[in-house]
């Protein structure tokens, strides 16, 4: 959320004034924003407690004031906190009583920094309650279905159309993903008419719907950019009413995105595939495309889909492949001695023009540049290196320093694999914890990415793990002991 956006609420706090009474304003605010009793109340004491940790630090200006400012939007509540007293210690924030309340969720995300002449700044985010926004968008009137519901005859699938989505279609396409999923679904913009639409318009997401004669929305399937300058999309986001399965929707709504990134000249798609069984494998394996990946917890347990097998002993593992759709430019792929026998079966697999290269470069730049994403409602971060720089380690280690408030189950890190220094970067990273994830091809504007993966403790359900191909096995298989590699300290 920016700051540049007018704020709801805006209280300018004298150095004796109570706090209650900013806690209060800002309860007062969050409710009226949507945010539920409990959450509101929790917000109020976050802030509080910020501003009395404020006050705390020595004031040699006469600055002894906060400003509080609240902004809202269809996703959140933000607050923001302002002070110009003595610039934070980072030392003092780890022990303060601000964040122990982060740590037991009080808030979703809290960042608290010294900005230079800007003086100290507090961030901190309550996402909106997800039950009463599903209900908002779905109507309240749409039945969760499972595998006991009736499935549609040939002639009405058969009438089913697929094109390309519209505004009209948004709320159509939240019921579909209730149906199929309850509220349960990773992605919370999938239930959100007013969101999806402005990721449709931003070119974040193009979207294929699968239409009945009647208009309602029977299928889904997109393209999405986690960046928006990325030269490859994500193909995911496939949801099938579970009415229509059994008549090849799943199929059709693939194969009608293949033709269309073949017609936006899209050089592939990159895909995560479920684990819990194999029927989505099969779907993108049938178009061409190969195992890249295996990224381990990177899916909540709590995603449940009707009418499958749904184990719930851990998060789960995605397989992660790649289609590729026209050619591409030849290319080197700076990896690890211990993966390249394994990365050069799959680029013969996917026949791509690339060489497998495990020299080890220091980097030329002294400064690394890094940009990060963060998806809170699935535990998961994503750290995107664009300049690999000598000070690497250290970037690495702030960048989880930040996020260690969060709480979050898996952070991915992207190294640009064309460069001469990824080998490095990935030795260096593993030190931190990070092992290998997947091999992404031409997805960042400099070219192809090497994603590692990086675990927080929670509980992996490994054991229901289902690939589709002794191929997707040996991927997994390898990932796998690597993650026992490292976490054991071997070389």
């Amino acid at each position: 959320m920016s700051d540049d956006r007018p704020p709801d609420v805006e209280i300018v706090l004298a150095g004796d004034a109570p706090v209650t009474v900013a806690g209060a304003a800002v309860r007062a605010a969050a409710l009226a924003a949507g945010l539920v009793e409990r959450r509101a109340g929790r917000l109020e004491v976050v802030v509080q407690q910020l501003l009395v940790e404020s006050r705390t630090r020595e004031s040699v200006s006469g600055e002894t004031g906060s400003q509080v400012e609240v902004r809202h939007d269809d996703r959140s509540v933000e607050v923001v906190l302002r002070d110009r007293r003595l610039p934070l210690d980072p030392e003092e924030h780890r022990r303060a009583g601000s964040r122990r309340l982060a740590h037991l969720g009080f808030v979703d995300h809290l960042e608290v920094a010294a900005e230079g002449e800007s003086g100290n700044v507090a961030r901190c985010t309550v996402h909106l309650d997800e039950e009463v926004l599903h209900r908002t968008a779905t109507g309240g009137d749409v039945e969760v279905l499972d595998d006991a519901a009736p499935r549609v005859d040939d002639e009405v699938a058969a009438s089913v159309v697929i094109r390309p989505m519209t505004a009209q279609d948004a709320v159509g396409v939240a019921r579909c993903v209730y149906r199929c999923y309850g509220y349960s679904y990773l992605d919370p913009t999938m239930y959100r008419p007013q969101q999806l639409q402005r990721a449709l318009d931003s070119g974040v997401v193009r979207s294929l719907v699968a239409v009945t004669g009647s208009g309602e929305v029977v299928g889904h399937i997109a393209l999405t950019y986690q960046h928006l300058d990325d030269r490859v999309p994500e193909g995911g986001k496939l949801v099938v009413d579970p009415r229509f399965r059994g008549h090849h929707l799943a199929d059709r709504l693939g194969r009608a995105r293949l033709d269309w990134a073949r017609e936006l000249g899209l050089p592939g798609i990159w895909v995560e595939c479920v684990t819990n069984h194999e029927f989505s494998q099969h779907e993108v394996l049938g178009l061409g495309a190969a195992e890249t990946g295996f990224l381990v917890g990177a899916q909540p347990a709590t995603v449940h889909m009707e009418a499958v097998a749904n184990a719930v002993e851990g998060r789960h593992s995605l397989l992660a492949m790649y289609l590729p759709v026209s050619s591409t430019p030849p290319g080197a792929l700076h990896v690890p001695e211990r993966h390249a026998d394994l990365l050069a079966v799959i680029v013969d697999r996917l026949g791509l023009d690339r060489t497998v290269t495990t020299a080890v470069v220091p980097p030329s730049a002294a400064t690394t540049a890094s940009v990060l994403t963060l998806s809170p409602s699935a535990g998961l971060a994503e750290v995107r290196v664009d300049c690999i720089g000598a000070d690497l380690a250290d970037h690495l280690a702030d960048q989880l320093e930040s996020l260690a408030a969060l709480d979050l189950a898996v952070v991915h890190l992207d190294l640009p694999a064309d460069d001469p220094s990824a080998t490095w970067a990935a030795d260096e990273a593993e030190h931190l914890g990070w092992f290998l994830g997947a091999w992404l091809p031409c997805v960042s504007p400099s070219g192809d990415v090497v994603r590692l993966q990086r675990l927080a403790g929670r509980p992996v359900d490994n054991v229901h793990v289902v690939c589709a191909r002794p191929e997707g096995e040996a991927v997994r298989d390898h990932v796998l002991a690597e993650w026992r590699r490292v976490v054991r300290g071997l070389p």
